[in-house]
């Protein structure tokens, strides 16, 4: 194939063919001395020789001139119409909506776990997701269970020891004021009797009135001792069914229920480097098991600081997942984020996060799949645009090369947006024009198709 514009593979193709030549008359030579010797000589003559012999050279030539260096060249047609400008970048699904299970906060240290529902069971609320042991739990409640029931026993027979007490002050009390007024009515008698025995009279009556005001006080103390004792025993009372409401709700704790519909997905416990099992002791507020809502997912993505500035909010865009590639979801951008990551140790390009909301739902997606999606960041509505590997860049010129029949010539073109597969023509090219899909001025062998691969840098 000749390159119009280009002596130099002019050149070589005109030495190609004159080596071509030479070789094919050398095989004709033998062929003819081949002929001359071979036992059906007497069968054949010239007339038949010189056909047969020009015939091979057709072929010889035609192989020659066919090798490696020949190969056809790939072509695409320049294409009109709406150009998406959008960047691919790879994410992973996760839900909308989440609740992570995590160990309770209990008084006993550490707790094991001894059931587990299967990750991947797609659960309802107020379903078991996850069991700790209760031994501690189920003694502590019987130990306060007992201690409750004592406190409830000693009050009681308090209040009998007080009620016998204090019906015999009451008793004491009553004879106390029996005799007061006894001594009262013996004063009376007593006015008109001799003076010593009015006197006698009224020191009983005194002690009379002593004696029942202090059966009178000894009550009211009575009271307020045994109502001291009583608070005594009822704070205990108290404290103890506090303790036991707190024992049963630890118990209910180690027991965790959805609460929320969910698909269950186990979380790493980092102190085995595995995720959660039975059996394991995982720390107090140790995230155990996520449940994500189905019914909404997204995709968390990395987007590089060059091209962080045209995402926006409410963009468009394509997501397919890794595991099913024919698979693919609509999406929008509802979250740019605006603090850069670096993208790893050894590097200085920053990433920021980039959240995309999945449309519909569908059973297929699934937390933690890799996806692949296309940003869609601005779309130009009429523009021509061939495939990005037909760009070259030669001696500072952006190139492609053009068919002309069946030559490639180069022609200068003025680049405009691209994506991931294609790249804008603003000048150089009209729509259904064919262009060739390497650089056909190179060699086609391994290594320089691998070079001839290499578009320009736009």
């Amino acid at each position: 194939m000749c390159i119009r514009g280009d002596p130099v593979a002019a050149c070589g193709f005109s030495q190609a063919c004159l080596y071509s030549l030479g070789f094919a008359n050398l095989c004709m030579r033998g062929l003819a001395m081949n002929l001359q010797s071979f036992p059906l000589r007497k069968y054949l003559n010239k007339k038949v020789t010189i056909p047969v012999a020009i015939a091979l050279l057709i072929i010889l030539v035609t192989i020659l001139s066919t090798g490696p260096d020949s190969e056809a060249l790939a072509t695409s047609e320049a294409k009109r119409g709406e150009f998406a400008v959008s960047i691919t970048v790879a994410g992973e699904v996760r839900s909308a909506n989440s609740f992570t299970l995590t160990v309770p906060r209990t008084r006993y240290g550490t707790v094991q776990i001894t059931y587990l529902i299967p990750e991947g069971t797609t659960v309802k609320a107020g379903d078991i997701v996850v069991r700790f042991a209760t031994t501690e739990v189920d003694k502590n409640i019987a130990d306060k269970e007992f201690e409750l029931s004592t406190f409830r026993a000693d009050f009681e027979k308090l209040k009998a020891d007080q009620e016998s007490q204090m019906s015999d002050l009451e008793a004491q009390l009553k004879n106390s004021e029996l005799a007061f007024e006894q001594s009262k009515l013996q004063v009376e008698k007593m006015k008109f009797e001799a003076e010593v025995l009015r006197k006698d009279a009224e020191i009983n009556k005194e002690k009379g009135r002593i004696s029942h005001e202090q059966a009178r006080k000894k009550i009211e103390s009575k009271k307020i001792i045994d109502k001291s004792d009583q608070q005594k025993i009822l704070l205990k009372i108290k404290q103890t069914e506090s303790d036991l409401a707190r024992a049963k709700i630890d118990k209910e704790q180690l027991t965790l229920k959805a609460p929320m519909p969910g698909l269950v997905v186990y979380e790493m416990n980092w102190n085995t480097g595995r995720k959660i099992s039975v059996g394991d002791s995982p720390w107090q507020a140790m995230a155990l098991v996520s449940l994500p809502d189905l019914s909404k997912m997204q995709v968390i993505t990395s987007v590089n600081e060059v091209d962080v500035s045209k995402v926006k909010k409410a963009q468009r865009s394509k997501v397919k997942l890794d595991a099913f590639p024919d698979k693919e979801f609509l999406a929008s951008v509802t979250s740019v984020g605006t603090i850069g990551q670096q993208r790893d140790r050894t590097s200085a390009i920053k990433t920021f996060e980039v959240i995309l909301d999945i449309e519909g739902i569908d059973p297929i997606l699934k937390p933690g799949m890799t996806t692949s999606n296309e940003i869609v960041m601005e779309t130009i509505p009429d523009a021509i645009f061939i495939p990005l590997e037909s760009v070259f860049e030669k001696e500072g010129k952006i190139v492609v090369y053009k068919m002309n029949g069946s030559s490639a010539e180069p022609q200068d073109v003025q680049v405009g947006a691209k994506n991931g597969n294609f790249v804008v023509i603003k000048e150089g090219l009209k729509e259904g024009e064919r262009v060739t899909l390497r650089d056909p001025t190179l060699k086609t062998s391994p290594t320089s198709r691998e070079a001839s691969n290499k578009e320009a840098k736009l």
